[in-house]
């Protein structure tokens, strides 16, 4: 797969984006294990129509999607940590 920086390098900065992220996790019993994790990218630079748009359909969206534990959301990219999503994952 991909690295984490090139998926980074895909979310716009001033724009809205869903994206699923396939990670890798260690259980609580140290079995290393692969989780989905639905991530929102609203980058507080972007306009408030698309902001809007993203925030109001993600339910919708993620209703649809089978296997997502979780959701991580980052509106800069400084929130666009592996370590912090691996934990929310996990």
């Amino acid at each position: 797969g991909a690295s984490f920086e090139v998926f980074t390098s895909k979310l716009p900065d001033g724009g809205c984006r869903y994206a699923v992220l396939d990670v890798e996790i260690n259980t609580k019993s140290g079995a290393t294990t692969n989780k989905l994790i639905f991530i929102a990218w609203s980058d507080d630079n972007a306009s408030v129509k698309p902001k809007m748009l993203y925030a109001s359909s993600k339910d919708a969206l993620k209703k649809t999607l089978s296997g997502i534990n979780e959701e991580y959301q980052a509106t800069d990219r400084g929130d666009l940590d592996l370590t912090e999503i691996k934990k929310k994952a996990g």
